[in-house]
């Protein structure tokens, strides 16, 4: 099984995982500090910019993509509780409600 790199910019900071993890654990695992409230992809304070080809991540669950739509985010963001990588490079670019 190949591992997926995750890189998060704003701590200039990239772990290996395991597919199926969320992007959270990957923050975790790098030790980047991420504000977060519910962790069931209701509450949208982890929404995030990610950058990653097609397929790299799992589609969005309801939860989360309602969360994104009520919240008015774009395609790009989302919420690093629910977001699962699946295989190549993941780029968390920035917290999308700050940046």
């Amino acid at each position: 099984m190949n591992l997926v790199e995750v890189h998060f910019v704003e701590a200039d900071r990239t772990v290996f995982v395991q597919p199926g993890t969320t992007l959270l654990d990957a923050a975790e695992m790098a030790d980047v500090d991420v504000m977060m409230g519910c962790s069931r992809g209701m509450c949208g304070t982890d929404a995030h910019r990610v950058e990653a080809v097609e397929g790299a991540l799992e589609d969005p669950d309801e939860d989360e993509r309602g969360t994104v739509e009520r919240m008015g985010l774009d395609a790009a963001c989302r919420l690093l509780c629910c977001a699962r990588v699946r295989s190549g490079k993941v780029t968390v670019v920035g917290d999308a409600l700050t940046d």
